[in-house]
Parts: C-alpha cells; sequence; structure tokens
C-alpha cells in the first residue's frame, strides 16, 4: 500500500471508546497504524471520525 492510495485518520472504536489512528483505504476499509492502538476490545468496531469527533463526512455546520 502506498501513501497515494491511503489517508492517515482518527478513529474509535464502538465497543470501548478508544481513539487511534488509522489508514483508510479508497475501498473503505480501515486499519491500525499502530499494534498499541489504546483498544483491548475482542472484536474492534473502529469509526473514522473528523476533526471535531463526529462520524467522518456529518461534522456539525454550526
Amino acid at each position: 500500500m502506498t501513501t497515494e492510495n491511503r489517508e492517515k485518520r482518527a478513529a474509535v472504536c464502538e465497543n470501548c471508546g478508544a481513539v487511534c489512528a488509522v489508514w483508510r483505504r479508497p475501498d473503505g476499509k480501515i486499519r491500525p497504524i499502530s499494534s498499541t492502538s489504546g483498544c483491548d476490545c475482542e472484536k474492534r468496531a473502529l469509526r473514522v471520525v473528523d476533526a471535531l469527533g463526529a462520524p467522518d463526512g456529518s461534522g456539525s455546520s454550526r
């Protein structure tokens, strides 16, 4: 995977609330950048968030 086809984003685990840095691929798949993400969940449920913590693409325009 090259840097041209992925972007670095923040994600939160919907199970435990841990926040970590992830790579997001064009196909929508996300993968933690580090093996020490702070999430100890057996089955991670990572969701990419924007700079304000809202789900990616749904930030408030207030």
